[in-house]
């Protein structure tokens, strides 16, 4: 009978949202680099190839992908080998760091980023489903509040749908992008691609810049709840490395591409443009639905960590919430960009502090978590992040309104924020004596 209750307990808690994922859960390779792929497969991705051919010649695009890809993947293997050795989702990791209360607080801030992103590509969704079919009005504010419920449905079944929804969007995505970006090309000719000048110009430091900016956040937040599931810190490594070398850079590629090719770096609407209706929607449905699906999967993590609630109940009051701000259009509230942007400095300077803790201070070992001895809170996080903010935000008053070279090296502050709060960390943390 004990025996029974116990599997009972493991089928329900499958997702393991307050314990570490046991290696009897864990899952292959494939299965782990396929919900990152789709969580990587994005259109902000394609649109940043667009950004690149604005300034850069198509070979300098390609090195500028490669060297920003490569950084991203560091930061990501870091955060995947942790997650894969713990067991542990974000939001629980950072209960070594800031106390078990703590963590409460800290890891808030990350899912309403996630959560209001989520909304907007739910918004933007069902509006280019409403505008391919004619729908306006009424009608056209239902699909936009079913687009975020609808999304939401795998988050809520958890990383098995989460992984089925990848092995079916994946290879249409890869199919598809390639194909488009090859339309584009044949559009100029190849040789025009390869030999691409900008009329504009901007430096390889800039271009580097914008390609860590597309995943900086995920990269180092999110990315631990897939790669938990990893069964060894070896496959959760290579998982990341994958998602970003190849997933990533394949869709910046593409973007830039078909914007040199057609002038436009938004593959669905090139695929409009050609007059490929079905096509076009299904990328746009593959594209938004495998990371939107990721995305709520780690905001519930998150919030069940502050709330000490069931995750799958706090899906669904996020997505009826999600649901209702779609009505009002978000993609078109220019003060909700400028909010989820201020968060999105503010935020980063959390993964730093879990790197540093994890790396730095215990050395890449932490006791296991029904085990260790945590408290409540502590102060030592907090006064890093504090810090950290500060010489962020001087810096972006320092360089920020110039054009020297020193504002294209300081110039992403989500990154800055990282770096910094890696430092402090076990700095303040040895002046504290640990305490």
């Amino acid at each position: 009978m004990e025996n029974k209750n116990l599997k009972d307990i493991k089928e329900i808690n499958q997702d393991f949202e307050s314990s570490p994922v046991p290696h009897d859960s864990r899952k292959t390779f494939w299965g782990i680099t396929i919900v990152w792929l789709g969580f990587v497969f994005v259109i902000t991705s394609m649109i940043t190839g667009g950004g690149l051919a604005d300034g850069l010649s198509f070979k300098d695009i390609i090195i500028t992908i490669i060297l920003g890809n490569i950084f991203l993947t560091v930061i990501a293997m870091a955060v995947a080998n942790m997650a894969a050795k713990t067991g542990l989702s974000f939001a629980l990791m950072t209960r070594y760091s800031f106390g078990k209360t703590g963590s409460k607080i800290a890891t808030m801030f990350v899912p309403i980023v996630s959560i209001g992103w989520y909304t907007i590509q739910s918004a933007i969704f069902g509006h280019f489903v409403s505008q391919i079919f004619g729908i306006t009005g009424t009608w056209e504010l239902l699909i936009l509040f079913a687009s975020a419920i609808i999304m939401g449905l795998f988050a809520l079944k958890g990383m098995e749908a989460i992984t089925v929804l990848g092995y079916v969007a994946i290879p249409a995505i890869i199919f598809l992008s390639l194909a488009t970006a090859i339309r584009s090309g044949g559009l100029v000719g190849w040789k025009n691609i390869l030999n691409y000048e900008p009329e504009t110009s901007m430096t390889l430091v800039e271009g580097v810049t914008i390609v860590i900016g597309t995943w900086i956040f995920s990269a180092a937040t999110a990315i631990a709840d897939i790669m938990r599931f990893a069964k060894s810190s070896k496959d959760a490594m290579k998982s990341a490395a994958v998602g970003l070398l190849f997933g990533n850079s394949l869709l910046i590629v593409c973007g830039a591409i078909s914007a040199i090719g057609s002038n436009n770096s938004d593959l669905t609407e090139v695929l409009l443009g050609l007059g490929l209706v079905v096509p076009s929607l299904i990328l746009m449905t593959t594209n938004i639905f495998t990371t939107n699906a990721a995305n709520m999967y780690s905001s519930s993590l998150n919030l069940a960590n502050t709330f000490s609630k069931d995750r799958k109940k706090i899906i669904v009051v996020i997505l009826v919430i999600s649901g209702l701000l779609c009505l009002t259009r978000p993609y078109q509230i220019d003060v909700l960009f400028t909010f989820l942007n201020t968060l999105g400095i503010i935020v980063p300077p959390l993964a730093g502090i879990i790197l540093s803790d994890y790396y730095i201070v215990n050395k890449g070992n932490y006791t296991d978590l029904k085990n260790a001895k945590l408290n409540n809170w502590t102060l030592t996080p907090w006064l890093t992040w504090a810090i950290t903010l500060v010489l962020v935000y001087s810096l972006i008053a320092i360089f920020g309104t110039n054009e020297s070279i020193l504002t294209r090296v300081f110039g992403l502050p989500a990154l800055n924020g990282i770096i910094f709060a890696m430092i402090l960390y076990p700095v303040i943390y040895k002046i504290g004596k640990g305490k």
